[in-house]
């Protein structure tokens, strides 16, 4: 391969930017050739009042990779995986991988384990062991609160039952995990912190400083997820990073701020999984470091967060005021309403392709034995 190539597996809409309507333009600009495999083909997103459209099944998945393997096609540097829908795909998925590293092309897998939020599974629940299952190939796992609760079986209430979480996931074998948006208390993160926190600046250099907490925040979700402002302005929304490896400059654990906004939005967890892909190749790729303080998961999660931040920004920005909370879908004007909500994606070329980084920032916590 003359440069990283990635297959990525899941959902594909006609219209609107959710699943690999999400990863590959993102995934294209940062210089990945990108090929998919659709486990779904929707004229549209479910948030719509109405859709059309079919599942794949797994033995088509399967069918599709043996032809890929039939012409030399399956040598991949990358996988990506986001909804995948049935246990039945699942497995299929998993059988995939399989055959690739039989083949003796191991990719770096990235698992985006799509299964639900805010409490709520989209989902049948027989996905849930087959997910747990599958972690075992994966380099990096990117679920949200909901997902990692539901993985590592435990309660994320505040920052200490966070880390015994994202250890848990560590335990499965996973060198990288990032709970992609989490609600924590600003002084929790910064009673649970190092004293320290890192900032990249205009220059590509690293600030390390003091922690800051000030500024209202907020993080992403996956399908069909909404950013809302917090009447509390306690509650803050994080992006927690953490690696696990053999190398001790290459591991830690950090928190990274997301800013709140009310509206209603889809497809960001797609976003932001593919735009992790392409930043953690480039982080561990890197051969000169301006600051071997800060480990290649968080220098690339601060460019994933400047990048979701952007987007979120332009999406709400276009929305017009649309409360997604109160979006009555029933309502024949809310197909048009929705449509207002997609993903501003081709408008943020440039910050997909160069964020601004001015004000994102990694706070380092200290790590926690699991209880």
């Amino acid at each position: 391969m003359s440069g990283p190539r990635v297959l990525s597996i899941q959902s594909h809409m006609v219209s609107g930017y959710c699943g690999n309507k999400a990863a590959t333009f993102p995934l294209q600009l940062l210089g990945f050739d990108v090929d998919v495999m659709n486990t779904v083909s929707f004229s549209n997103h479910t948030g719509y009042p109405s859709w059309t459209g079919e599942k794949a099944t797994g033995e088509q998945l399967k069918e599709l990779f043996k032809g890929l393997q039939a012409n030399g096609l399956a040598e991949y540097s990358h996988l990506l995986t986001g909804y995948i829908g049935s246990a039945q795909n699942l497995r299929s998925v998993a059988e995939i991988i399989t055959k690739l590293q039989e083949y003796g092309n191991n990719p770096f897998y990235v698992l985006d384990p799509v299964m639900g939020d805010h409490g709520q599974l989209y989902v049948q629940p027989d996905v849930i062991p087959v997910y747990k299952e599958m972690m075992k190939f994966a380099k990096a796992i990117t679920p949200n609160q909901f997902e990692a609760e539901i993985l590592a079986d435990t309660k994320i209430t505040d920052v200490r039952s966070c880390l015994e979480a994202v250890d848990i996931l560590h335990q499965t074998g996973v060198e990288h995990v990032i709970i992609t948006s989490v609600s924590l208390l600003p002084g929790d993160v910064k009673a649970s912190s190092t004293g320290s926190s890192h900032q990249q600046q205009a220059n590509g250099k690293y600030h390390t400083n003091g922690i800051h907490t000030n500024g209202n925040t907020n993080g992403h979700h996956h399908e069909n997820g909404n950013h809302h402002a917090s009447d509390a302005p306690e509650e803050t929304m994080y992006c927690v990073c953490s690696s696990k490896t053999n190398d001790k400059s290459a591991s830690g654990v950090y928190a990274i701020e997301f800013p709140t906004y009310d509206g209603y939005f889809t497809g960001t967890g797609d976003l932001f999984s593919a735009v992790l892909v392409a930043r953690l190749h480039e982080s561990l790729s890197e051969k000169e470091v301006t600051d071997k303080q800060v480990p290649p998961l968080a220098r690339a999660c601060l460019k994933v967060v400047a990048t979701m931040r952007a987007v979120v920004l332009r999406t709400f920005q276009a929305q017009a005021g649309t409360k997604g909370r109160s979006l009555d879908r029933k309502q024949p004007s809310a197909a048009a309403v929705i449509k207002r909500c997609e993903l501003q994606l081709i408008q943020s070329k440039r910050d997909i392709e160069d964020p601004r980084m001015e004000d994102v920032e990694a706070v380092e916590l200290q790590r926690m034995a699991a209880k």
